[in-house]
């Protein structure tokens, strides 16, 4: 079972189409819209309960100016690890209420490895399921729903 689910990128949500090429710079991880508009992409971890496995989200975060660019000059950094940034939520995920624009926590990890999203403190369902992870039975809902909405 997939247990890895995410956005392609945060950029149709600025930009048509039709404008991709003059507007967006698009990496596997990093995307500048505009040059004005600066995302990372990263995973929301959600542990499965009585479970060694987790659930994940891979998610896109804005980020300033400035933190991007720290974030970005220090991408190959060996000493990256535990860098932290503030960033906010931008990609909408099925089966929860709107998660666009839920405040974030970005945490850097090791050369090769995504950074970690965790959410900030607040009163929706994504953070009580990251706090307190997911049941089986809610993992196959959700896989179920993903898995058909792809089809």
């Amino acid at each position: 079972m997939p247990l890895c689910f995410g956005a392609e990128a945060p950029w149709s949500a600025l930009v048509p189409e039709s404008e991709f090429d003059q507007r967006v710079e698009l990496t596997d991880d990093q995307c500048v819209v505009d040059e004005s508009h600066f995302f990372v992409r990263g995973h929301i971890e959600l542990s499965i309960q009585d479970s060694n496995e987790r659930f994940l989200w891979s998610v896109w975060c804005s980020l300033s100016e400035q933190s991007f660019a720290h974030m970005t000059d220090r991408w190959e950094d060996p000493n990256r690890d535990g860098d932290g940034y503030f960033g906010w939520l931008c990609t909408s995920l099925p089966g929860y209420p709107s998660t666009l624009h839920l405040a974030t926590n970005v945490q850097v990890r090791a050369v090769g490895l995504v950074p970690l999203v965790e959410l900030q403190e607040c009163e929706h369902p994504l953070y009580f399921d990251q706090r307190d992870g997911l049941t089986m039975a809610r993992v196959h809902d959700l896989v179920h729903e993903l898995v058909h909405e792809q089809s």
